[in-house]
């Protein structure tokens, strides 16, 4: 009967010890354990950042590529149609990672993005002369994937859109002033992945830890926009040289989504160590901007065979593009 109840006694101590030790080690892994927990809200917020400047420009974007002066063309007098490749560069204004402050994850430990990054959109256009004034616009902007497996980057997208001109005033000493309205459609995707290796102070309960988080990280873009415009194209042909302007809006609709995903370990230096896993996927989807003006202004050089250097803006990104165009 004293064996037993010395057992049981036993017993008791060490369920004791048990817990104890338990309630030690959770605490050990607490700081690792919350530092994972804070890493999907933290994606989040990274992708909901890195989405909003894409958002504010692709509209815009959808609609680069109309390098044509306002001289509209004619199927009975000429010139009847006009085919062209060109390239266009929006310049997009990227906010610097480096001005998000989250609680787990450092947004720039391992990209640094430029605080303007161009968007190159190669296009090819075809035009055809109408009647009575009008002449019809169609547009390709197309770029094949594009991988480069050392850097972890690939990118792909494709567009198409129509223009229909109508012409105002022509005349030998006036300027012509034509209207046109045009459609545009543009998707595609880009995407980038790197290795993390970040080392910050992550503060827990008050007190502060060494983290290390070493993983691998990609991010994802896809959009589908549509765009609508409408502009009065002003412009004068001197010859060689025909300098031009335009001024419109766009009406803009689709979506634009931001996908981070990630996984490593996050590795607390002080004493007592722990670690944990860090699994996430985060995503974001927003529309582009609705509504915004447009302005152009550009140069054609040439007869026959053009070169056109052109200038766009919404008010916020600026573009440049140039065509080679040959006409009949």
């Amino acid at each position: 009967m004293f064996l037993g109840k010395v057992g049981r006694a036993a017993l008791f101590v060490l369920g004791l010890w048990a817990w104890g030790t338990s309630g030690v080690q959770a605490q050990a892994n607490a700081p690792a354990t919350a530092f994972a927990a804070q890493v999907q809200p933290d994606a989040l917020a990274i992708a909901q950042f890195v989405n909003a400047p894409f958002s504010r420009s692709m509209g815009f974007i959808t609609g680069l590529g109309w390098n044509t002066p306002p001289g509209v063309f004619d199927i009975l007098s000429g010139p009847r149609v006009e085919v062209g490749v060109g390239l266009a560069a929006d310049l997009m204004n990227i906010p610097s990672l480096s001005t998000l402050s989250l609680p787990a994850l450092s947004a720039n430990t391992n990209v640094n993005i430029p605080s303007v990054l161009p968007f190159p959109v190669p296009v090819a256009t075809a035009r055809i002369g109408l009647r009575n004034g009008l002449d019809l616009g169609l547009r390709l902007a197309y770029l094949p994937l594009v991988a480069l497996p050392d850097v972890g980057f690939s990118a792909n997208f494709v567009g198409w859109g129509l223009d229909l001109r109508y012409k105002i005033i022509e005349g030998t000493y006036l300027p012509t002033v034509a209207v046109g309205v045009s459609w545009d459609t543009f998707s595609g995707s880009l995407s980038l992945s790197t290795n993390v290796n970040q080392s910050s102070t992550y503060t827990y309960s008050g007190s502060p830890y060494s983290a290390t988080l070493a993983g691998t990280t990609g991010y994802n873009l896809n959009w589908n926009t549509k765009s609508f415009g409408a502009q009065v194209q002003v412009g004068k042909d001197l010859g060689i040289l025909y300098p031009f302007g335009a001024i419109g809006f766009q009406r803009n609709s689709g979506g634009i989504t931001s996908s981070l995903t990630g996984n490593g370990t996050v590795t607390m230096s002080d004493s007592p160590a722990d670690t944990a896993p860090i699994n996430f996927t985060a995503s974001t989807t927003s529309a582009p901007e609705v509504f915004e003006p447009k302005f152009v202004l550009g140069i054609d050089i040439g007869q026959g065979l053009h070169w056109a250097v052109v200038g766009e803006s919404n008010g916020v990104d600026i573009s440049a593009s140039t065509s080679f165009r040959a006409q009949f």
